[in-house]
């Protein structure tokens, strides 16, 4: 009796461990027991985990075999809890489901499969096998694949360049898995969570050679296929299915071995082959720079780093053979600019810090991609300032990040941080400025009120405890918390989770007002969130956040240190809204707050304050404010301007500064503002005013700089950046003798014997001047340039010339362009939207781009097909130059009619729109303000626009408004 009740409770537990795998609708109880709902959850079950994957490809590279590819994948399974059936992905695969096989390893059995389903909106592959699968036994299961070897960059995907030397197109095969693609080239369970180890054997022509995550291990024959060979790797480490990658191609490579026995490999089409030496150099530097940083070695014994002729991304870290665009790998010292230099350095640094945050340590799924883009985005800038001290890009690229952030942030259309990812199709729309840059900036802020040790013995320990595993934002903070306060750089009455999920779990950032006191030299700080849109409720703007308090004053001046001096609290009632700090100076002298921006927040000061600044700053002596926080007093007074919460007056007056001002940071960040305001005047009656105004700026500095005849030295970064950027603009609004300059030196080089080997314009002018001379020339000089495209070895080059050829003023020739943007064999699918963006940018293009998009946009939706979230790249340049209600409407409408196009881009759609309707909020209540300022800074003892007349240009501009 005791047997036969041991047996009835064992099959119960079976048909309810069965069930809740496929859980019954709440709503039917006429189901009958044992049989399995229909599983409509996008997440796979957890009943069965993968434990090994055996991968076995062929690959076909040439035409007559039509691209293609099979292949067998073998995958050990653990059963967690009973189960009537095996969920995995597959997607746009040929699978023979009559030859799958399930084998239980114990018994060594073919288990009979009973059925095979295929479930499109998930991309769910289910195998119900005769028998019950049992809880803690490990079976495996072999599933054969075909699929086509297609050209839209993603899954696995082929590849081209043409060889000049031997006059022929050659094919390669490569993956991009990134975020839910894997199930594309093989049946897998395609979550970061599901882990596990891989045995990759590739076959192909022996013509090729193949990589994979890890070193090769065996080649041998393939006896059923003439010259066809099978290179086996080895193991792969626990990982998840989007890191795993592989590649056939006829590339050459260089070699570079660390001291420890990791190897370095750079591969590249032979013709760029002399352009992977700066990539073997900094790779392992700055490979050891991480193994010291976090403690940790790297745990692979090797790392191939390939550059992909077409390749959608920048770069992507997949665990021990990262893939690259060529812009983003290759450098050549006499083509490409430093700018791309830096650029090069800058990608093989984030990717390489992805080696241990995303690929050791993972995320436990996509809500958190922020923990991998956005430290990775920090780190590098901390691995390029290891590399390249001479550059000083450090401070640089932390101010570039936070006022990006500050723009795309003050969208009541943004996200948070860590920000909830429903069906997979919303995977790709966050991979955006909120997890790559405002990731980096909240860890940047974490770092600074860490301190050094707290904030790296936290990291270091974090990945320790947590390497092959998958984790959430709140295990990073437990770590963070532990060494802080070990270190006592954080209050034990305070934690990082506290602290941080207010910057990670909101949208948005605050703006703190600091009203002082002057007679009891006090000041009262309240916070609020900054909105772009004047209108918000005030409901909607009272979210607090924890804010580390920084600042300094006129009598101390101390601007190096950077750690929080006080805390703006956010309790879970709201307490910490205001706050008092006592002991400021009297009302002689200024006080700045959010010193170095180590915080994400802005800053409104009361009249008196502001006016002791203006002075300061238009004084001899503006340099004893430091220099990031030269930026941030004019990022933060052009922003409060822009929503109304003070005049534009104080914004022009702390720019007006700039013609004593040397440094690149503060003059960016005055340029990016005024750029807003260049595109929204430049169709409308004040736009001479505005271009007066702007020259006026500028002739000191391009003086100053020497124009664009003199050259500054190569190893001085921001100083090249700086004269580029004052280049482009006074070209632009013809400033001194810039376009002159430009126009001689191209023709110049247009009468060069051998113009693609001779260039006798400065290399880091180059895009200026390339796009002057189109801008101010014909057909002739937009043909010799194109001609350079076409001819170029150099990725890089090629980038730079696409883009300045959008600057032709022909219309024509830009219609031509659009059309060729189109043509992945004039311009590649990676950079048509490089192309329209260059066009829509443009003061001639923007109607015909607007057109374009318009009127193609299924041809376009079809190009991008099916990483059509890229559509929001084409939706943002268009959005930015448009103002008027009609154009509003009009997108509106477009959106609308083309819903399914653009049901990848949501995000994108969103804040495009919500851009409109600020460029038509901003027009109606700003263009009269900015006018009478405008005027008075060009020359304050003329009227060169009367009160009369600017009302009359604002009365016709707000009838066009309308």
């Amino acid at each position: 009796m005791l047997q036969v009740l041991k047996y009835f409770v064992f099959f119960v537990l079976i048909i309810n461990n069965s069930v809740s795998a496929y859980p019954k609708d709440s709503g039917d109880e006429s189901q009958e027991i044992g049989k399995p709902a229909v599983y409509d959850n996008y997440r796979l079950p957890t009943s069965v985990t993968p434990e090994n994957y055996k991968v076995e490809i062929f690959t076909h590279l040439n035409d007559s075999e039509g691209f293609t590819f099979r292949g067998i994948v073998e995958i050990t399974l653990n059963v967690n809890e009973f189960c009537d059936n095996i969920t995995l992905h597959a997607k746009n695969l040929t699978i023979d489901t009559k030859k799958i096989v399930l084998t239980e390893i114990s018994e060594n059995e073919a288990l009979k499969i009973r059925n095979v389903e295929l479930m499109p909106k998930h991309d769910f592959l289910i195998i119900y096998p005769q028998k019950i699968l049992s809880k803690f036994r490990k079976y495996i299961v072999k599933i054969p694949f075909e699929g086509s070897l297609d050209t839209d960059l993603v899954g696995y995907y082929r590849s081209s360049y043409y060889d000049k030397e031997f006059k022929k197109r050659v094919w390669l095969s490569v993956t991009q898995f990134e975020a839910t693609h894997a199930r594309e080239a093989f049946p897998c369970f395609d979550e970061p969570e599901m882990k596990a180890t891989f045995d990759i054997s590739l076959a192909h022509h022996k013509m090729y050679s193949a990589l994979s995550n890890m070193p090769l291990k065996e080649t041998k024959a393939v006896d059923s296929i003439q010259d066809f060979v099978m290179d086996t790797f080895e193991t792969s480490v626990k990982m998840s299915t989007y890191l795993v990658a592989y590649c056939v191609s006829d590339f050459e490579y260089k070699e570079v071995s660390m001291k420890d026995d990791v190897t370095f490999r750079i591969y590249a089409r032979r013709e760029a082959m002399n352009q992977v030496d700066y990539a073997a150099d900094v790779g392992p530097k700055v490979l050891k720079f991480y193994e010291d940083y976090f403690q940790i070695k790297f745990p692979l014994p090797k790392i191939d780093m390939i550059a992909v002729p077409d390749f959608s991304a920048g770069a992507m870290e997949n665990w021990g053979l990262i893939t690259y665009r060529e812009t983003a790998l290759l450098y050549q010292a006499n083509a490409s600019t430093l700018s791309a230099k830096h650029r090069v350095a800058e990608v093989i640094a984030h990717e390489l810090a992805h080696q241990w945050f995303g690929n050791l340590v993972t995320m436990r799924w996509w809500t958190d991609l922020w923990l991998n883009e956005g430290f990775a985005t920090y780190v590098a800038s901390l691995g390029v300032a290891h590399l390249h001290p001479e550059w000083k890009s450090f401070d640089e690229e932390s101010v570039d990040n936070t006022l990006d952030i500050f723009k795309v942030d003050a969208l009541k259309s943004s996200h948070p941080v860590s920000v909830t990812i429903g069906h997979p199709n919303q995977i790709s729309q966050i991979f955006d400025a909120i997890s790559y840059s405002k990731g980096s900036v909240v860890i940047r802020m974490c770092h600074k009120f860490l301190g050094e040790k707290g904030f790296r013995f936290g990291v270091s320990n974090y990945l320790k405890k947590h390497q092959y595993a998958n984790t959430l934002q709140d295990d990073l903070w437990d770590s963070l918390t532990e060494s802080s306060h070990e270190e006592q750089s954080l209050s034990r009455s305070l934690s990082v989770k506290d602290i941080m999920d207010s910057w990670t779990l909101q949208v948005g950032y605050p703006v703190i007002e600091v009203v002082r006191d002057y007679d009891t030299n006090s000041a009262t700080l309240t916070q609020s969130r900054y909105v772009s849109d004047r209108y918000t409720p005030r409901s909607e703007l009272n979210s607090c956040w924890w804010i580390p308090l920084t600042y300094t004053d006129s009598y101390r001046k101390n601007f190096t240190s950077a750690a929080a001096q006080d805390w703006m609290t956010c309790n879970k009632d709201k307490e910490g809204i205001e706050k008092k700090i006592d002991n400021l100076p009297d009302e002689n002298n200024w006080v700045i707050f959010n010193i170095q921006l180590a915080g994400l927040y802005k800053v409104k000061y009361d009249e008196q304050n502001y006016k002791l600044l203006v002075e300061t700053l238009n004084s001899e002596d503006y340099n004893i404010i430091n220099v990031i926080n030269r930026a941030q007093l004019i990022d933060d007074a052009m922003d409060l301007a822009w929503v109304g919460r003070q005049d534009y007056g104080i914004a022009l007056d702390m720019i007006n500064y700039l013609k004593r001002e040397s440094e690149y940071i503060p003059w960016k960040a005055a340029l990016d503002n005024l750029r807003i305001v260049n595109r929204l005047l430049l169709r409308s009656p004040l736009y001479g005013v505005f271009k007066a105004y702007m020259r006026h700026i500028l002739k000191p500095i391009y003086a100053k700089l020497g124009g664009i005849s003199t050259v500054p030295d190569s190893s001085e970064l921001h100083i090249v950046k700086h004269q580029a950027m004052i280049c482009g603009w006074s070209c632009k609004l013809d400033v001194g003798d810039c376009i002159k300059r430009s126009v001689e030196y191209f023709n110049t080089w247009m009468v060069e014997t051998e113009p693609d080997h001779i260039n006798p314009i400065p290399l880091n002018l180059r895009p200026c001047i390339y796009c002057t001379a189109v801008r101010n020339g014909n057909e002739k000089q937009w043909k010799f340039l194109w001609q350079r495209y076409v001819n170029s070895n150099v990725g890089a080059e090629k980038s730079m010339i696409i883009s300045a050829l959008s600057c032709a003023k022909e219309q024509w020739i830009l219609s031509r362009y659009l059309e060729w943007s189109l043509n992945s064999t004039l311009v590649r699918k990676q950079d048509a939207s490089i192309v329209f963006g260059g066009v829509a940018r443009d003061e001639v293009g923007f109607h015909l781009a607007r057109n374009f998009f318009f009127e193609r946009i299924d041809d376009i939706y079809s190009t991008l097909f099916p990483d059509t979230s890229r559509l929001t790249r084409y939706i943002k340049p268009l959005a930015e130059q448009m103002s008027t209600q009609k154009e509003l409407t009009d997108l509106k409408d477009l959106v609308a009619k083309k819903a399914k196009e653009f049901e990848k881009s949501t995000q994108g759609v969103k804040q495009a729109l919500e851009v409109v309707e600020l460029n038509n909020q901003w027009k109606l209540n700003n263009y009269f303000s900015l006018a009478r300022n405008l005027n008075r800074m060009i020359d304050p003892e003329s009227d060169m626009i009367t009160e009369e007349s600017l009302s009359d240009e604002l009365t016709t501009t707000e009838s066009i408004l309308v």
